[in-house]
């Protein structure tokens, strides 16, 4: 119903999080709606996870859980003034991130110097102790990008409109 769609892992957490944005009820949605919505994120993402994980070898699987993605979302929609960035499975958090640097440190974000933004990342298969050299857009073009706006109005990069449509 919600999620039909949704072909990969990032597309079905670009299109949770456009939902999220919309029908959380901190954002004025309702909760069963929300409920509905997560209910079958979780069910859809296990499936996407079982395809993902058939093609690719032992060291490139996913074993992240559904629930990681949906916490870290809820988390953010209660931050007002920040701005988030979805580039394939990494979220990238920008805006007025200031006065909510211990709500992202509890959330399980981290702060990059070299790009000047918060993020956060899925905790399975990213070694920590590479340092990333790629600017930002070097990331978008990569692997492409979806930016969120307060409103929950979604701008896609070319690289992900390219993506998605292919």
């Amino acid at each position: 119903m919600y999620f039909t769609h949704c072909n990969t892992l990032d597309e079905l957490k670009a299109e949770y999080r456009r939902l999220a944005m919309k029908h959380h009820p901190d954002m004025g949605g309702d909760t069963a709606t929300m409920q509905a919505i997560n209910a079958e994120y979780e069910t859809k993402f296990e499936e996407l996870k079982h395809q993902h994980n058939a093609t690719r070898d032992e060291a490139h699987q996913t074993n992240e859980a559904p629930a990681d993605f949906i916490r870290i979302i809820e988390a953010l929609l209660r931050l007002d003034g920040i701005e988030v960035e979805l580039c394939g499975c990494w979220l990238w958090i920008g805006g007025e991130t200031r006065k909510h640097k211990e709500a992202l440190k509890a959330a399980g974000c981290r702060w990059s110097q070299n790009k000047q933004r918060w993020y956060w990342r899925p905790a399975y298969g990213v070694s920590s102790h590479h340092r990333g050299t790629q600017s930002l857009g070097m990331i978008r073009a990569k692997y492409g990008s979806q930016r969120f706006a307060a409103n929950g109005r979604e701008e896609r990069t070319e690289a992900t409109a390219e993506r998605l449509t292919a």
